[in-house]
């Protein structure tokens, strides 16, 4: 009996243990609810009193435009070194006949039929000291401004393209030096990223397809009609 007995009081205790935390447990919730509802009434009119509102959402555009997305432009910048511009084809060709072989001189004529003369293509760094060179031979010249976008891929690889264009047209031109080999600079453009859209997509994909076709070798024979090419893609971003 006493066996019987203990079980059964174990029983009694063990529902009156349940029987508590059940209630415990309820008086839990039903304090919880009431406090949140209580938060819930109260914090809304706390910040209306204190001004406070959702912050607007912005949609944010990953265009490269600085316009879109507050990038500071990066500006990649070259000068066309002009000494003329001629209704006469005579005329271009006396100034260009003054201008010595120091510069890497040559004519070009526009869609309009007219001709201009120019003494080189140096970014915007170097230019000034072609033009002052220029000005002590009495030679009149202005820099033309063309700027590409470093943010924009299509410009930014026009711009690197032609940055390491010049200097191997520079250095072919170098009295000491009879030609440049140009694997390594093909090898380069063609390891450029591939770029499928944009403004100018078409004119890149022709310059690449250019450089792609250059002979192996660069000499002083070749310097006039690879600077004709390279004024044909960058004045389509003249200033």
């Amino acid at each position: 009996m006493k066996y019987t007995k203990y079980h059964y009081k174990k029983k009694n205790e063990g529902a009156k243990f349940l029987t508590s935390l059940v209630m415990t447990t309820l008086a839990a919730v039903i304090i919880g609810l009431i406090g949140a509802w209580v938060l819930l009434k109260i914090i809304p009119d706390i910040n209306k009193g204190n001004g406070i509102t959702q912050e607007p959402v912005v949609n944010v555009n990953n265009n490269s435009n600085t316009e879109n997305n507050g990038q500071q432009v990066q500006e990649q910048k070259f000068a066309f070194i002009q000494c003329g511009y001629f209704s006469k084809e005579d005329n271009a060709k006396q100034v260009l006949a003054k201008i010595e072989n120091e510069f890497n001189s040559f004519m070009i004529k526009d869609e309009t039929g007219k001709f201009k003369v120019l003494a080189g293509i140096a970014k915007e760094e170097d230019s000034s000291e072609i033009t002052e060179k220029l000005k002590a031979k009495s030679i009149e010249n202005a820099k033309i401004g063309v700027s590409l976008n470093k943010n924009d891929e299509v410009q930014g690889q026009i711009g690197a393209i032609t940055e390491g264009y010049l200097q191997i047209i520079n250095t072919a031109s170098e009295d000491e030096v009879k030609e440049i080999n140009t694997s390594d600079f093909k090898k380069w453009t063609k390891e450029l990223s591939e770029v499928k859209e944009g403004d100018g997509v078409d004119i890149l994909k022709e310059y690449k397809t250019h450089i792609e076709a250059l002979p192996e070798t660069i000499n002083k024979e070749n310097i006039v009609s690879e600077l004709e090419y390279i004024y044909s893609i960058l004045v389509k971003w003249q200033k």
